[in-house]
């Protein structure tokens, strides 16, 4: 029997917008891309605008969890796990372009391709702007979220230097949940919200054997080669980062210096890399604005 998906305790301390947020119950489905299982998340009603949310490496859908259902009256949002990540599938070799085809599948499955905005946070903005390659008509407004933009010899230097080097591919796994829990650690860390941050511990553990392990693979960055070069220039992008987060000034210019309107970009005083688990109603005001213009472009299109 699959197992119930965890988070749904809310700490004490959660203010009543987190609560309502999360205790809102979405679709849980999946479907089936190169031959691997993806499994996603869908808020509001299918047909409507489409808003997709794409997690960072060693995430989960479920970090949409509190962001997703203040746009589900006006959209249909969807969340999804990366192959590797969550509840989906793993693979033998992971590729940015797989995961750009993962999230048009999803999409177009869920029913939220329509006039949609893609929102990825790291390592799922990059694969955002992989998607805006390969599939220009699904992603056409791209928000990027303190996304670490680099070339393949910034690439390498992270890949040599991962701490799991020569370890095998199986996670660790832990003689409880609890146990797992007091090793969850957000990479790199900084003051994020408790109770955000326990709600998305909470659901990124998952039982295996008589043991608790991380719900990702953790060799999915190891073989990454195809990183995506810079949107469309026809692209709208908006970059929201942290003062304190892995996006830099340059990464931010190498983004946004070639495109035909110029970019939003937003940095949030005091927050670090992991934005929706620190400033998450910053980043929804960026979101909403976002959502509102393309609205509106959408009701008066002009050319």
């Amino acid at each position: 029997m699959k197992e119930m998906p965890m988070g749904t305790d809310v700490a004490e301390d959660a203010p009543d917008w987190f609560r309502t947020a999360v205790a809102i119950t979405p679709e849980h489905s999946s479907t089936t891309v190169d031959g691997a299982r993806i499994t996603f998340r869908s808020w509001g009603e299918r047909g409507a605008p489409g808003l997709i949310l794409v997690h960072g490496g060693a995430a989960h859908a479920g970090w949409w969890d509190h962001i997703a259902p203040r746009y589900a009256g006006s959209r249909r949002v969807v969340a999804l796990d990366l192959s590797g990540h969550g509840d989906s599938d793993w693979r033998d070799t992971y590729r940015i372009a797989t995961w750009a085809d993962e999230v048009a599948a999803v999409a177009d499955v869920a029913g939220a391709a329509d006039d949609a905005v893609l929102v990825g946070h790291s390592l799922g903005g990059l694969v955002g702007i992989r998607a805006s390659i390969a599939h220009p008509d699904l992603v056409r407004d791209l928000v990027l979220v303190d996304s670490r933009i680099l070339d393949a010899a910034g690439l390498a230097e992270i890949q040599r230097n991962q701490p799991h080097e020569g370890i095998p591919r199986r996670n660790k796994t832990y003689p409880t949940l609890e146990a797992a829990l007091d090793r969850f650690r957000l990479v790199p860390d900084h003051a994020s919200l408790d109770y955000a941050r326990a709600y998305v511990a909470r659901q990124s553990a998952v039982r295996d054997g008589d043991g608790w392990r991380w719900k990702f693979d953790r060799g999915f960055a190891d073989e990454l080669r195809d990183l995506p070069p810079r949107p469309p220039k026809s692209v709208r992008l908006s970059v929201v980062h942290g003062e304190h987060g892995v996006m830099t000034p340059a990464m931010v210019e190498q983004v946004t210096g070639h495109l035909d309107e110029p970019a939003r970009v937003v940095e949030l005083p005091g927050a670090g890399h992991h934005v929706m688990l620190e400033e998450p109603l910053a980043l929804m005001d960026v979101i909403d604005e976002v959502l509102a213009e393309r609205s509106a472009r959408s009701q008066n299109p002009v050319g």
